[in-house]
C-alpha cells in the first residue's frame, strides 16, 4: 500500500465533510438554490421626448416618468439640461418633486422646471440628465435627447 500524503488526505477529508453536512451522496448533482422571494425590483427613472422652451423667463420645462421599485422613503427628481444656441452652451439645473416613496405611491410622473445658468433656452434640441434620488442611499439616472418646443402660455 502506497502512504497518502497529508495534504492530500486533508482535501479529501474536507470534501467528505462537506458531502456529509450537505447530506449528498458522493457524485450526486448539487442544485442551484432557488429564490424564495422574487428579486429586488430597481427604481427607474425616463424622460419625455419633448419639452418647453420659455424664452422669456429663461426657463425649459422637461417631465417624465419615476418608478420607485422596491425603495421607500423620501424622493425627488434632480434634471441638468444642456443645450447649444448659436454657438454657445446654455446650461440649467433643477428639482421635480415627488414627495415620497410608499407603499401606496410606488411610480408616476415627475415635471421640473430648470432655469439657465446664462442666456435662454430655445426651441431645439437638448441632452438632460435626470436622477430620481430615493433618500438615503438610492440614486439612478439616465441622460436623453429631448427637443424643446415653444412654451405656449395658456389663455
Amino acid at each position: 500500500m502506497h502512504p497518502v500524503r497529508p495534504p492530500l488526505l486533508a482535501t479529501g477529508l474536507a470534501t467528505l465533510a462537506t458531502v456529509a453536512t450537505l447530506g449528498l451522496a458522493p457524485g450526486a448533482a448539487v442544485a442551484a438554490p432557488t429564490a424564495s422571494t422574487p428579486a429586488a425590483s430597481a427604481p427607474a427613472i425616463s424622460v419625455n421626448w419633448s419639452g418647453a422652451a420659455d424664452v422669456r423667463a429663461h426657463t425649459a420645462t422637461v417631465r417624465g416618468r419615476f418608478d420607485c421599485g422596491d425603495e421607500r422613503g423620501l424622493a425627488y427628481i434632480e434634471v441638468h439640461l444642456g443645450q447649444r444656441v448659436r454657438g454657445t452652451d446654455v446650461t440649467g439645473f433643477g428639482f421635480g418633486v415627488i414627495g415620497a416613496c410608499t407603499d401606496e405611491r410606488t411610480a408616476g410622473t415627475w415635471t421640473a422646471t430648470i432655469p439657465a445658468d446664462t442666456g435662454t433656452f430655445r426651441p431645439g434640441p437638448a441632452t438632460t440628465t435626470a436622477r430620481l434620488v430615493v433618500e438615503p442611499n438610492s440614486l439612478t439616472e439616465t441622460t436623453e435627447r429631448l427637443r424643446l418646443l415653444p412654451h405656449c402660455p395658456r389663455h
